[in-house]
């Protein structure tokens, strides 16, 4: 079932066991009932529902393209799903770039660089595997100069995280380590366990179809018009 609670600090937190099930939204359907079409020249064909936006934080409204970064895991190896993502982006004419964990500060700089510059446009952290690590190390560097993110999404960190209050929006898709909202944070944060499915592991939870598609969604839903509050549904 899928499970949500309010922390204390007013952040959402949604926790979803996953065995013999995928991620649509946040949502939980039965494997065989999602098909994907991958012809479809959007990404929204999958019924995601759209996750409310933390309220309390205090950023001026995003303004112009989406800056989509990908950071690769341990030696450029694997983290494939990065490089797909990217290319589906890329057709559908969103900016992205990829790069491994080892660059997270340069990846920082860029965007704190380029938001200074005016490019006020919707920032999208996205990593696998270590690369999952470096993306939150980049929120929290940009966290210090009130830099926002609309959304981030982890696919098996290596250890577990406090997201901090800048972020909008995180999607922990996990077979190890939870994540929590930072004190004062309002952000949503959703962790989506699959540690209990044997169909998914570490090396290969960024490149499962249903969750890039997913994902693909978010980042539209991210450059878009204001989401929903999150639903939840029982198996």
């Amino acid at each position: 079932m899928l499970r949500s609670t309010v922390s204390a600090a007013g952040a959402w937190l949604l926790i979803a066991p996953l065995t013999g099930s995928v991620a649509t939204g946040l949502l939980l359907v039965p494997s065989d009932a999602i098909t994907i079409d991958r012809s479809a020249p959007r990404y929204a064909q999958n019924g995601a529902v759209p996750v409310r936006p933390s309220t309390g934080q205090k950023f001026s409204q995003a303004q112009g393209p989406e800056q989509v970064y990908l950071l690769r895991g341990f030696l450029n190896i694997f983290s494939l799903g990065m490089d797909d993502l990217a290319a589906k982006l890329r057709a559908d004419g969103i900016s992205a770039t990829v790069m491994n964990h080892a660059e997270a500060d340069l990846v920082a700089s860029r965007i704190v660089t380029a938001y200074n510059g005016g490019d006020r446009g919707p920032i999208v952290l996205i990593g696998h595997s270590l690369g999952a690590d470096a993306v939150v190390e980049v929120a929290d560097a940009l966290a210090r100069y009130n830099i926002p993110v609309a959304l981030m999404v982890l696919f098996d960190g290596t250890e577990p995280h406090q997201i901090p209050a800048n972020v909008a929006t995180t999607v922990n898709y996990t077979k190890h380590f939870m994540i929590t909202p930072a004190t004062g944070s309002s952000g949503v944060v959703s962790n989506v366990d699959f540690s209990g499915d044997a169909n998914v592991d570490h090396l290969s939870i960024d490149t499962v179809p249903s969750l890039q598609a997913q994902t693909l969604d978010y980042i539209l839903q991210a450059g878009s018009a204001v989401p929903r509050k999150p639903l939840s549904r029982r198996r």
